[in-house]
C-alpha cells in the first residue's frame, strides 16, 4: 500500500497550484514538523502501553516461576526417601513371590471360569 512516484508527482502538483512557489516551503517545513511531532507522540504512546502490560506480566511471570520452583522443592522432598531409611530389596518381586505384608495374592478373574451356555437363563 505504498505511494507511488506518479501518485507523489501529481500531490506536488496540486500543492504548487494550490499554494504556489512562496508558500511551498512554508508548507513542507510545517508538515515536517507535524509528521515528526505526530512520530514522537505515538512513539512515546507505543512505549507507555509496552511498559504498561509487559513490566506488570514480568513481574507475575516472576511470581508464578517462584512459586512453581516451590512446588517442584516439595514434589521432590516428598518423592525422596527419608535420609537414614534402610532401603528395600532393589529385585522385583516374581509373580509367584509373595510379600510377607500383603499376603495372598488376589484371585485373577479370567473368562474361562464360567461360560454362559446356552442353557443358562437370560
Amino acid at each position: 500500500m505504498g505511494v507511488s512516484i506518479t501518485e507523489i508527482t501529481v500531490i506536488f502538483l496540486v500543492a504548487l497550484v494550490l499554494f504556489g512557489p512562496e508558500q511551498l516551503p512554508v508548507l513542507a517545513r510545517t508538515l515536517g514538523k507535524l509528521t515528526g511531532q505526530v512520530k514522537r507522540t505515538s512513539d512515546s504512546l507505543r512505549r507507555e502501553f509496552y511498559n504498561s502490560v509487559y513490566t506488570p506480566g514480568q513481574d507475575v511471570r516472576n511470581a508464578l516461576n517462584g512459586e512453581l520452583q516451590t512446588l517442584r522443592n516439595l514434589k521432590a522432598e516428598v518423592v525422596a526417601p527419608p535420609l537414614g531409611s534402610v532401603a528395600t530389596s532393589s529385585r522385583p518381586a516374581t509373580p509367584n513371590q509373595q510379600s510377607p505384608s500383603t499376603g495372598p495374592s488376589p484371585v485373577q478373574n479370567d473368562d474361562t471360569t464360567h461360560k454362559a451356555s446356552s442353557t443358562d437363563p437370560v
